[in-house]
C-alpha cells in the first residue's frame, strides 16, 4: 500500500503490537550489518577465490506507512479484528468494546471547535498577560499548567455504514497542521481504530468537553464554573454514536 499518513498513535500501536506478539517491543536505534561478497581474483596470483568482508552500522529510518502495514498484518486472522475494507458483512452495533476495526470513511471536525482551536493560538500572549512578578512562583506555575495544552485533543466525527462514530485525536500524533485538516473532510481516508464504548451512546451526552480535553481542568474546577465563554462549550453529536480510539489515519 502507498499513501500519506495523517495521524499515527505510536504509543498505542506499539503497546498493542506487544500484546499480539506476547513480548515487549525493542526500540532498535541502529543495526550492525555485515556484508560478505565473493570476489573474482587472478587465480595465478592467489591460487583461490578471496572474500571481501564489510561491516557497517546503519540507523533505523522510521516509516509510519510500513508500521501501519506491519500492524495490520499482525491483526489479520484475529477474532478481535474486523477489516471492513475486505468485507462488509460485519455489524458495528453488535461489536464489543476493545475490538479493532479498519474502514474507509470521511472525518469531520465540528465547526464549534474552530473557536476553541483559536484560543490555542493566543495562549502564549494570554499566559504572558496573566503571569506577572506580583505572583509567587507556585502561583505562576499553577497558571501555566492551567493553560497547558501540549496534549490537546481534537474532536472528530466519522459517518460510516449508517452509523456515527466519535473520537478525539491527540494533537501530538497529528502529522498535518490543523488548518490542513479541512481538505481531508472531502477525501476518503483509511482509519484503524479501537472501539471504546460498550454500546451506543445517547446523543444527549457530550462527546467532547474543552475544559477537560483542551484545557485539562479537573472535575472540581469544571463544576465550580458558573458559565462558559464561546469556544469552551461542550460539543454534542446530532444522533446516538459509538466512541472509538483512532490509532492511525492514512490516505
Amino acid at each position: 500500500m502507498f499513501g500519506n499518513v495523517v495521524y499515527y498513535d505510536k504509543k498505542k500501536i506499539d503497546e498493542y503490537k506487544a500484546v499480539i506478539k506476547g513480548q515487549k517491543n525493542l526500540e532498535v536505534e541502529e543495526y550492525e550489518v555485515s556484508n560478505d561478497k565473493g570476489v573474482q581474483v587472478d587465480l595465478k596470483a592467489f591460487g583461490a577465490d578471496a572474500k571481501a568482508s564489510k561491516t557497517y552500522k546503519a540507523k533505523v529510518q522510521e516509516s509510519l506507512l510500513y508500521n501501519c502495514d506491519e500492524f495490520e498484518k499482525l491483526l489479520n486472522g484475529r477474532d478481535d479484528y474486523f477489516d471492513f475494507t475486505q468485507s462488509s458483512g460485519f455489524d458495528l452495533t453488535t461489536m464489543s468494546r476493545g475490538v479493532i476495526i479498519k474502514f474507509e470513511g470521511y472525518i469531520k471536525i465540528p465547526e464549534e471547535f474552530d473557536f476553541t482551536q483559536t484560543i490555542d493560538k493566543f495562549k502564549p500572549m494570554l499566559v504572558a498577560s496573566l503571569v506577572n512578578d506580583t505572583m509567587d512562583k507556585s502561583e505562576q506555575e499553577a497558571m501555566k499548567v492551567f493553560f497547558e495544552t501540549s496534549d490537546t485533543k481534537i474532536p472528530v466525527l466519522i459517518d460510516f455504514d449508517e452509523l456515527l462514530m466519535c473520537s478525539k485525536l491527540i494533537s501530538n500524533n497529528m502529522l498535518v497542521k490543523y488548518e490542513d485538516m479541512e481538505e481531508y473532510e472531502e477525501l476518503e481516508v483509511t482509519i484503524i481504530a479501537r472501539i471504546t464504548s460498550g454500546n451506543m451512546v445517547n446523543a444527549k451526552k457530550a462527546f467532547y468537553d474543552p475544559l477537560k480535553d483542551f484545557m485539562t481542568l479537573n472535575r472540581a474546577m469544571r463544576r465550580s464554573m458558573d458559565g462558559r465563554a464561546d469556544g469552551l462549550n461542550e460539543i454534542y453529536a446530532d444522533r446516538n454514536y459509538r466512541v472509538i480510539e483512532i490509532l492511525a489515519i492514512y490516505q
